[in-house]
């Protein structure tokens, strides 16, 4: 087909969506408020509709699992592993630090070895079963030394989960789609730390002794008998990319529509990673602006980790120190789907994100001061949890700036991770260690500081993207597509009037 004939079909495409859209029906708009796939056209209502119901449903299973058996050491901590392998020094902050080495080493390695040679619907559920058996593993630790070792290769195995999700949905969705199911997914974070908290006060009160194991060794084995069969199934939910996929669920028709969406939208299949292709996108000015702010928006809300050895320190009972933070779960699933929704229909990311790191900082602030009443404390901890609502914003708008550019996008929030998981290795250790808790001698208030910089990263980014769009000439040559360099330059316009918002 001709390129003329292609922009004379965009065209009529284009036209035609805008006719249907100005006959959507009054209750379809108001639902389109919420989740667009109420809007637009019958056939892409009915191929999103799809995409949600396999792929996104997948993807959020999967990233469950995945944070489930991340985090479930914490709860398994205050439920008596403490006790039964004598943890009295800093090894509750040198598990994190043994499962943040292995997502270090694995997160690129793993992009590289999706991008150049495996299917990510192959890949990903195979490292899934992997982690799942090790988690299991964990129920039959005897010392600490085992749990580091165990830990060190669930983070290895689970580097690909996060950045590959993200690719994906990066893939397939458009700008006023995904940043709502960015949010959905990081907000399984949420929901897989209430489930474990309840999961284990669960075990600890019905399966404590049980078979001569503690309630803490439950936890891990019933963790991996929910992510097996997940798993299992990601093998069949994950349609890799549009130009690739051979998923059961989409036809003929449903693929060609696929990639005819998404190239509209300015996405283009990614190429095979070569030496030069890694060089111009490490070399690019673009992802380090990004690195900056993901890293000091991750860091400035994690005083969440330390709320459960404050109400254990203040005399919670184990059920209370698992269930109470549940509360901030829920609250972070409320905020960022609202910042989600907020971010698709408005564009105002910049302003969306700055208002909740203020919010993060008079957390820090209150939590530095610490003696206030116990009802404040209680408020601030609370009031960190929402501070994840920063990232799916962040990660989305990334993903909108650089969408001509596919290895870079889709190397974005693997390459941030590694810096994220870099940071978070010597962060607990020397700003929280375990034996200070509660209360920390400089640990909130440095957060404080992250929180600051956090603000800075956000209006440099803006700021080199908006004067990118004054001076355009700036990016030819960045991709190996010769068409790719120009679609930035409309995302870089977005985001220099979305900067001044």
């Amino acid at each position: 087909m001709s390129d003329s004939k292609d922009v004379a079909s965009a065209a009529v495409s284009t036209n035609s969506v805008d006719q249907e859209e100005e006959k959507t029906s009054w209750w379809r708009r108001i639902v389109g408020l919420v989740w667009d796939s109420a809007e637009g056209t019958p056939r892409n209502r009915k191929y999103v509709q799809k995409l949600d119901a396999y792929m996104f449903t997948t993807i959020c299973l999967g990233y469950f699992i995945k944070y489930l058996d991340q985090t479930n050491y914490s709860n398994a901590f205050v439920s008596g592993m403490q006790q039964d392998l004598h943890l009295y020094g800093n090894e509750r902050n040198w598990l994190n630090t043994w499962f943040s080495l292995g997502i270090m080493i694995g997160s690129l390695p793993a992009m590289i070895f999706q991008l150049s040679w495996a299917r990510p619907s192959y890949f990903i559920p195979a490292c899934e079963l992997i982690w799942s058996a090790l988690v299991m593993s964990m129920a039959a630790a005897k010392n600490i030394q085992t749990m580091y070792a165990l830990r060190f290769f669930i983070g290895l195995f689970e580097a690909c989960a996060f950045p590959g999700y993200i690719a994906l949905l990066g893939g397939w969705y458009g700008p006023k789609e995904l940043t709502k199911r960015v949010a959905i997914l990081l907000e399984i974070e949420s929901i897989a730390s209430m489930f474990s908290g309840y999961l284990q006060a669960g075990l600890y009160t019905s399966m404590n002794g049980r078979h001569g194991l503690a309630g803490w060794r439950w936890l891990f084995i019933m963790d991996g008998v929910i992510s097996v069969p997940i798993a299992l199934w990601g093998f069949f939910g994950i349609p890799d990319l549009p130009h690739t996929t051979k998923a059961f669920y989409l036809n003929a028709d449903d693929r060609q529509y696929g990639i005819e969406r998404i190239e509209k939208l300015g996405r283009q299949p990614p190429v095979k990673l070569s030496k030069k292709v890694l060089k111009e996108v490490y070399l690019n000015w673009k992802i380090w602006a990004f690195v900056f702010p993901y890293v000091m928006v991750a860091a400035c809300h994690t005083a969440t980790s330390y709320f459960n050895l404050w109400l254990k320190a203040s005399g919670y009972s184990v059920v209370q120190a698992n269930t109470l933070p549940t509360g901030g779960n829920a609250l972070a699933i409320v905020v960022t789907l609202l910042w989600g929704i907020l971010a698709d229909r408005t564009g105002k990311r910049f302003l969306l994100i700055n208002s909740l790191l203020v919010l993060m900082m008079v957390s820090n602030i209150m939590l530095s001061i610490w003696n206030i009443p116990k009802g404040a404390l209680m408020f601030a901890f609370y009031l960190s949890y929402a501070g994840s609502a920063t990232t799916p914003v962040l990660i989305a708008w990334g993903n909108n700036l650089n969408a001509g550019d596919p290895n870079l996008r889709q190397l974005l929030v693997a390459t941030s991770n590694i810096v994220s998981y870099a940071w978070v290795l010597w962060v607990p250790l020397v700003l929280f260690p375990t034996y200070d808790a509660p209360k920390y001698k400089y640990g909130y208030q440095i957060l404080i500081l992250f929180g600051g910089l956090a603000m800075l990263g956000i209006c440099l980014m803006a700021y080199l993207y908006k004067r990118e769009a004054k001076n355009p000439t700036e990016t030819e040559g960045d991709s190996e597509q010769g068409s790719g360099a120009q679609i930035p330059r409309g995302d870089s316009k977005d985001a220099g009037s979305d900067s001044l918002a």
